[in-house]
């Protein structure tokens, strides 16, 4: 085989029609301001306020933010500071909070608001070379509450796509849907319009005679202290949406109940137990006619009882006929997944259900929806959705979940669903919990969306760990390797006890490689119970950690050691303690007594090459970079023999930090542990006989397969890749661009012909190799010599000259 491999790609694109149901009329109104500022003097007077007030530690106004005891010490009209407006309002934020934006809608805004289900705001800053030359830090849109006299009390919601929150522009610092800028040498002024979707808030809050907003935002690490707001308005007036109804729970008449009458408890027939140990039998699924979402005369709705016992207790319904589950499902199935826009339910709990208390709010626990099954069938399912009903909503609550088939096969062929409630992992419920479901439908688009053909590229696959970026649940998802053995800690270890990598290549936008050393599965350690592993938030949540973290500062790179004791759910900070969400999300910061510790921070002009972290005692040691002499380093912890003993695991590898670091990869060349106590590695992944590292190794990623291992007995190999979405695209491979189209060899044939299918895997028919996965936004796949175009088209044959890749679709299934 030739080391230069030529490529060739071919695309087809699949039109699909949408299931042929009428549309119902759909009107859109205008945008509806209520703030802009724009018209008002500088220096403004409170006529000019459009009725924003300072908002008080709690929840309420505390002047007019123009009044002189709020002008211009917390608020202030600044010129041309954000791209498209002659002037902002800005917010001089110092911290968490301290200076909170706050309206109570007019009656004409409150009329806008209940017609419309959209709120949206331009959020911008300062370059680095206009605020002061700040070179580090974050600003953050980090909590929205409202009010309204319908509720019992003000609702905070976490800015996120879980949430509904979602940006356009400068967004290459958003947190899974929180607005973020960060700071850093040469950092330019950037702008991004933030929009929330309220329409479940709205459900809760019925019609209203006063509704509040209060904006709260966030700036740490040595950011600037301006936060620029601009055009905050009310739009999306609701469209009425062509919709599959799936069932609205009727005694007769349902779209797939089929022959099943729900009044003679037929409806049994349709939803049934899937798992979990708070269902234990069909009784405790049943129609009621007494409740109904929209009190439908002869309607009614889906009754689901279920006994939590705390810890590890759930249930899963499901109308699909797989493990205990009873029902025929969707049938016909929905094909024209590409279409969907959103699934939509009602749901309503019975005000003695058990409840949990989470992030200053109490709810009735964490209800999901999902796709049971997967478009192959089988024991798998896709959540895509939940929600956690406040125990002040005692109606009904109406639940929508934005739905994307360009990113996932699972929504192109759906015939089954499930509810899920999981009371164990969400506040240990305890108790028996009572809910109605109604109104479930899904929505979708008349006009089609045009589905641009997927992207194939090649790259030369060099024997090495490759560590794939590659989840995309959270921006700071953990991807690494972790110690089996627990006695790594260089405490007790034969001084010097060294932790070792190298990297062979370094891209620009994973901003953290790092090395965890975390002590596990002692008294003083929280949430330690499953030991080292299966926990990818393991050196977060641990009371004693020490890092040492490699980070991007313009064309060079940073390293710093840190450690901390005493300091659960934190990680690196300066004299604070952030706490975190299980995604990260900063949800406050506090002054505390025991703050993380920095004992060294240096800079190197690359990463490429070995990095040795080294302990000459307890308590000192030697950071030494690619190219660098070693720079010595103190732990000033009295303790730190008993803070830092075994048991202790170390770990190796990357979080991306940014969106824009998802999907991207580093090549490792080896890992060693030496002179500690318990086992020493000493890994040489250019020298790995089979694609996998040795046993000493524990994956601990948010993503299994992000971790892959190219070995030195399957070469020469080859990385392809794809952008998504690619959904009904295979890879295929040739000899050659033409050929006899009859017999085999074929001119195009999937890669595992030339394996005679070993280790297949399986997509819809079409054989894919065991290794080919998804991360960030690409289709990945190492395609060894075994899997490549031999010169007569048999298997196990001489290697052809030349090899040829590309998409099709449909997909191969030879």
């Amino acid at each position: 085989m030739k080391n230069q491999v030529k490529l060739f790609m071919k695309t087809y694109i699949k039109i699909l029609a949408v299931m042929s149901i009428m549309a119902l009329a759909i009107t859109m109104q205008a945008q509806t301001m209520i703030g802009s500022w724009l018209t008002a003097p500088i220096p403004p007077t409170p006529a000019n306020d459009e009725g924003w007030q300072r908002g008080s530690g709690g929840f309420g106004p505390d002047g007019s933010i123009f009044a002189s005891s709020n002008y211009p010490t917390y608020f202030e009209l600044v010129p041309n500071v954000a791209a498209g407006y002659a002037q902002s309002l800005d917010i001089h934020e110092t911290g968490y909070g301290n200076v909170r934006l706050y309206i109570s809608l007019s009656p004409s805004q409150i009329a806008a608001f209940t017609n419309n289900s959209q709120l949206n705001f331009t959020f911008s800053c300062d370059s680095s070379a206009n605020s002061g030359n700040a070179t580090a830090g974050y600003m953050q849109l980090v909590q929205f509450q409202y009010n309204a006299s319908t509720l019992g009390s003000s609702v905070t919601v976490s800015p996120s796509t879980a949430n509904n929150f979602s940006e356009t522009g400068d967004t290459g610092n958003n947190n899974s849907g929180q607005p973020v800028f960060d700071f850093y040498s040469g950092s330019a002024a950037r702008s991004q319009v933030v929009t929330w979707d309220y329409s479940s808030a709205k459900a809760t809050i019925g019609s209203p005679s006063s509704v509040q907003f209060v904006f709260v935002f966030q700036v740490g690490g040595g950011a600037p202290t301006n936060v620029y707001i601009n055009n905050v308005t009310l739009s999306g007036a609701e469209t009425q949406n062509p919709s599959i109804v799936i069932d609205q729970f009727n005694p007769t008449n349902n779209p797939y109940a089929g022959t099943n009458i729900y009044a003679e408890g037929d409806i049994t027939n349709i939803y049934g137990y899937w798992f979990g140990d708070a269902v234990t039998n069909f009784d405790q699924i049943t129609w009621d006619p007494t409740m109904d979402a929209q009190t439908n005369a002869n309607s009614g709705s889906l009754k689901i009882t279920a006994n939590f016992t705390g810890t590890s207790s759930q249930w899963i319904i499901t109308d699909a006929a797989i493990g205990s589950g009873v029902g025929p499902g969707i049938n016909p199935p929905i094909t024209n997944g590409y279409s969907l826009l959103t699934f939509e339910f009602d749901v309503k709990y019975d005000p003695s259900s058990p409840i949990w208390v989470t992030g200053g709010t109490t709810n009735f626990g964490h209800l999901e929806w999902g796709i049971a099954g997967g478009p192959v069938g089988g024991y798998s399912g896709s959540g895509y959705g939940s929600v956690n009903v406040n125990v002040t909503n005692t109606g009904w609550t109406h639940v929508v979940i934005p739905l994307n088939a360009e990113t996932d096969a699972d929504l192109t062929n759906i015939s089954n669903i499930f509810f899920k409630q999981d009371g164990g992992s969400y506040g240990n419920l305890v108790g028996t919990s009572i809910l109605w479901l109604d109104n479930l439908k899904f929505t979708y688009t008349n006009t089609p969306p045009v589905i641009p053909p997927p992207t194939l590229s090649i790259q030369k696959a060099n024997p090495a760990l490759r560590i794939f970026a590659g989840s995309t649940g959270a921006v700071y998802d953990r991807e690494e390797l972790a110690t089996v053995d627990e006695s790594q800690s260089w405490i007790g270890g034969s001084y010097p006890v060294s932790y070792s990598f190298k990297l062979l290549d370094y891209p620009a936008n994973i901003n953290q490689t790092h090395i965890f050393l975390v002590p596990v599965n002692t008294s003083g350690q929280a949430n330690m119970g499953n030991g080292g592993t299966a926990n990818e938030y393991i050196e977060y949540q641990a009371t004693n950690t020490l890092w040492m973290v490699i980070g991007p500062s313009g064309t060079n790179v940073t390293a710093s050691v840190q450690w901390k004791t005493n300091l659960p759910n934190a990680n690196p900070g300066s004299g604070t303690m952030q706490v975190y969400t299980t995604n990260d999300m900063v949800i406050t910061t506090n002054t505390v007594v025991n703050p993380i510790y920095t004992s060294l921070v240096i800079t190197n002009s690359t990463a490429v090459g070995t990095w040795t972290l080294t302990f000459n005692s307890a308590s000192t040691g030697t950071l030494t970079a690619p190219g660098a002499s070693p720079v010595a380093f103190t732990i000033a912890d009295a303790n730190v023999a008993s803070d830092f003993a075994n048991p202790l695991v170390a770990y190796f590898g990357v979080q991306p930090n940014t969106g824009a670091g998802e999907g991207e990869y580093e090549d490792w060349a080896s890992i060693s542990v030496s002179s500690v106590s318990g086992v020493n590695e000493n890994e040489d992944f250019t020298k790995e006989p089979t694609a996998s590292v040795s046993g000493v190794w524990a994956n601990n990623s948010a993503l299994a397969s992000s971790l892959q291992v190219i070995s030195t007995n399957n070469l020469p190999a080859y990385w392809v890749n794809w952008t998504l979405p690619a959904i009904d695209y295979g890879l295929a491979t040739a000899m050659a661009i033409t050929g006899n189209t009859n017999t085999p060899p074929y001119p195009w044939v999937s890669p595992e012909y030339y394996n005679n299918y070993t280790d297949a895997g399986n997509n819809n028919g079409s054989p894919v190799l065991p290794n080919q996965s998804q991360q960030g936004n690409k289709i990945w796949v190492a395609v060894p010599a075994n899997d490549l175009p031999t010169a007569d088209g048999s298997v196990g044959g001489t290697l052809a000259p030349d090899a040829f890749f590309e998409l099709i679709n449909p997909p191969l299934d030879y």
